[in-house]
């Protein structure tokens, strides 16, 4: 997916090491819907004859159809990969499409939604099991640290957990209610709503650029990410429930969340009161507590 569609840094910008050792060619999305251009993608496919397609992005709020692009790698004689880095956690959970049946290789991080230590995991086939082991050693990566071993393993332990399901439909849950809390606040929600635990919102209709937007919501101790928005459009902002949703926050305290953001956003001189309520709220539901 092109960067400024929603895509990956990784995924062959010139400034990643990625767009200097391949040549990548950008799929985007229909302008209408904010849905990825399945049409768009078969036909560069068909023109550039790739060796692999990847599937995955950084904004994207939509569950990719995996089947659709398995088609499409096929037609092209393409490896397919997926970077499921976001939506890992939700599909371990249960709450977003296994992308395994589909894929060549599955790429993604270990933090995030998953909750484990910052790193990453490969999985495949067989058939390239030992072109993916040498990719990863000796070619690039030294020895391992034990203890992000031990803490990935944690990890994987509780997403095998029961509760972990529960946790995985409750990101979504909150983050569809987080959206609608800030349609209601007058910012535009990109492709109407999300499938997973990302927010994307234009905040042009409150007549702000997403640079003063991030400083606002600073003032106010809110801390969120810009991101670029499709087809033109300025930077938005990116936000996710994961943190959230662990800390024990549901749906009601996603529309306080909102309300805030609202709030914060509209003050010419953002601050004292919201920051305040932010302080009140989590503090209510402190960190590294168990909410599984």
């Amino acid at each position: 997916m092109a960067l400024e569609q929603g895509g990956h840094l990784t995924h062959g910008s010139p400034a990643n090491f990625s767009g200097r050792w391949f040549d990548f060619v950008g799929y985007g999305t229909d302008p209408d819907t904010g849905l990825i251009d399945y049409a768009q993608v078969r036909a560069l496919a068909r023109r550039h004859r790739p060796k692999v397609i990847v599937c995955g992005s950084t904004s994207y709020p939509r569950h990719p159809d995996y089947a659709a692009f398995r088609e499409i790698a096929d037609e092209a004689d393409a490896h397919l990969v997926v970077d499921a880095a976001h939506p890992i956690g939700l599909i371990a959970g249960g709450a977003a499409p296994n992308p395994v049946p589909y894929a060549d290789i599955v790429c993604a991080t270990t933090h995030k939604v998953l909750r484990g230590p910052r790193g990453g995991l490969l999985l495949c086939g067989s058939r390239l099991a030992e072109r993916v082991d040498r990719a990863v050693f000796p070619f690039s990566q030294g020895g391992a640290q034990m203890n992000t071993v031990a803490a990935k393993a944690v990890a994987f332990g509780e997403a095998q957990a029961p509760d972990f399901t529960g946790y995985a439909h409750r990101v979504v849950a909150n983050a569809r209610a987080l959206a609608a809390a800030l349609e209601a606040e007058g910012l535009a929600v990109v492709t109407g709503g999300t499938d997973t635990h990302l927010v994307v919102v234009d905040v042009a209709p409150l007549a702000l650029d997403a640079g003063t937007a991030r400083r606002r919501l600073a003032a106010g101790a809110v801390v969120l990410d810009v991101c670029g928005l499709p087809h033109g459009a300025a930077r938005g902002l990116r936000m996710g429930t994961a943190a959230l949703t662990t800390q024990g926050m549901g749906e009601a305290e996603m529309a306080r969340v909102g309300a805030l953001l609202g709030a914060a956003l509209r003050a010419d001189r953002p601050g004292g009161e919201v920051r305040a309520q932010v302080a009140e709220l989590t503090g209510r539901f402190p960190p590294y507590r168990s909410h599984m």
